[in-house]
This record gives structure tokens, C-alpha cells and sequence, in this order.
């Protein structure tokens, strides 16, 4: 069992009376929240080096006191640095560190031969799916439990897997082994921008919950919402099942923020704005 900690660093400033404080756990694959107070618009870009590589990635957010979130993909870790602007001037810069997270492997048998001109299709729609961004941020301050009772978690987030022998990349959510028909919640608000059958991952829905923050949900038996539905936190958006390749029933559940596949455990506990009223 891999141990997570915590790096808080001190509030920094970034302009006048502009105060951030970041937080973060120490593994790759996990959203970070920058806590700012009296934010007036600014532009981010998160640098991660790994060895010689560097990636990068751009974030704005409007005017006011918010928590802005950033992810840092499962398979980058090493040097970590936040860059502010505003105008195109630098304001200020962080760094920090990030470890690999080492979640193992699992080897899998599935009886299902799929299309492959269809999977390259359903693939290439999910892709395009997930990179939707909307500048109107839907979501509550903290998500709730899609699922009110499940049996065990039946494959963690970061596995790497391997399927009927063949190498199939990391796990990029968390599947929760639950009773099939279980209801389905909608972890956040927002609008439906997914509800198809696909070939690998059956009947998926995916929400957008505004700021590049993506829901999504597969295997399901049944789907209870359409593509273009605005759903409310904690409503029913479907029930658990088996459909596409799946060894039984479950809910993969995964968690995006543009188009970066992040720790869905790690997400369900964090509070993604300030509360009503206060910090």
C-alpha cells in the first residue's frame, strides 16, 4: 500500500493583495487546488519535467476568490512548476516535486471480441468528448459517492493491466464491484454530453461539470439520462451493470480535468470551491 502525503505550501503572493496556497498529495495522477483569495483573472501553466521531457499545461480562471484545480497525468512525475500570468507577465512561480504512483498490475480473461473500426470510432469519440471545455463551472463544492452501497473496489486507478495477455495500459478510473441494477448518482451538477452504448465500455455517461471537469460512468445496464440533460448532484443517471467488455457486474467511474485522467478516490474527497459564505 502505497502511503499518501500532503505538501501544503505557505501562501504566496501573486499580485498586491493576490494570496494563494497550494496543496497537493505527493503522487502523480492526483488534482491539486491552488486556494486564492481576491483573484482577479489569470492565466497558469503547470511544467512537469520528467527526465529530459517536459510537458506543459494551460489553465485560466475568471475573477474572484476560488480554488483552482490542476492535474498531473499518471505517468509524469519529478519537477513540477506553476507559473502565473496576467497579460502575458509573469506574476509569479512555484515548484515543487512529484512521485510516480505504483498502484501494481492485473492480468485479466475476457470472452468478447470486439469490432476494431468500431473501438477506433468509440475511441476517438471519447477522446473528443473529454476535451469539451465549458467556461461555466457547474459543480458544488464537494462531490458525493456515486454509488450508496458496493461490495469492494475490484480494480484500483493506476493498475497497469494487461487484458487476455496483451498489454492495455493503466486503469484510468476505479471500478466498484456492486450489486447489478445498484443505483448510479451523479457525483456533481452538470450537463450530460455522453449517453451511448459503446463497444469496450458499454452503456457511458459522461457529465460536464464545467472548467474542463469531466464525470464518467460505464457499464451501466441501464442509462436514465440523455445526452444534453442538465442533472442535479446526487441525482439517478443510471444503474450498475455488465455491458461491454466486463467480467461482471461493476461501475468503472472515472474523473477528468482537461483530458487528464486523475485518481477518482483522490477527487472524491476534496472540496473543489469555497463554501458558500466562507473558506
Amino acid at each position: 500500500m502505497v502511503r499518501l502525503f500532503i505538501l501544503t505550501l505557505l501562501p504566496f503572493l501573486l499580485f498586491g493583495a493576490e494570496i494563494c496556497t497550494l496543496s497537493f498529495k505527493g503522487f502523480s495522477g492526483n488534482l491539486g487546488l491552488l486556494k486564492c483569495k481576491n483573484l482577479k483573472p489569470v492565466t497558469y501553466r503547470v511544467d512537469i519535467s520528467n527526465g529530459k521531457e517536459v510537458k506543459s499545461f494551460l489553465y485560466s480562471h475568471p475573477n474572484g476568490r476560488d480554488y483552482l484545480p490542476f492535474a498531473i497525468p499518471f505517468f509524469w512525475s519529478g519537477d513540477i512548476k506553476l507559473t502565473f500570468y496576467r497579460n502575458g507577465l509573469k506574476l509569479a512561480q512555484v515548484t515543487f516535486k512529484v512521485k510516480p504512483l505504483e498502484r501494481g498490475i492485473s492480468r485479466i480473461r475476457v470472452s468478447y471480441k470486439a469490432d476494431k473500426k468500431r473501438v477506433s470510432r468509440d475511441y476517438s469519440l471519447i477522446r473528443k468528448v473529454l476535451k469539451t471545455y465549458s467556461p461555466v463551472r457547474y459543480y458544488e463544492s464537494k462531490p458525493v459517492f456515486p454509488l450508496k452501497l458496493f461490495k469492494r473496489i475490484s480494480s484500483p486507478y493506476g493498475v497497469r493491466r494487461f487484458v487476455n495477455g496483451k498489454p492495455a495500459g493503466f486503469h484510468k478510473g476505479v471500478d466498484f464491484a456492486a450489486p447489478y441494477g445498484e443505483k448510479v448518482f451523479a457525483v456533481l451538477s452538470g450537463k450530460v454530453i455522453l449517453a451511448r452504448k459503446l463497444s469496450l465500455t458499454g452503456n457511458t455517461i459522461v457529465i460536464d461539470h464545467g472548467w474542463g471537469l469531466m464525470t464518467l460512468y460505464a457499464h451501466l445496464s441501464r442509462m436514465e439520462v440523455k445526452e444534453g440533460e442538465f442533472v442535479r448532484q446526487g441525482e439517478v443517471i443510471g444503474r450498475v451493470g455488465s455491458s461491454g467488455r466486463s467480467t461482471g457486474p461493476h461501475l468503472h467511474f472515472g474523473v477528468y480535468l482537461n483530458d487528464i485522467a486523475v485518481d477518482p478516490l483522490n477527487f472524491l474527497k476534496m472540496r473543489l470551491k469555497p463554501a458558500e459564505g466562507g473558506d
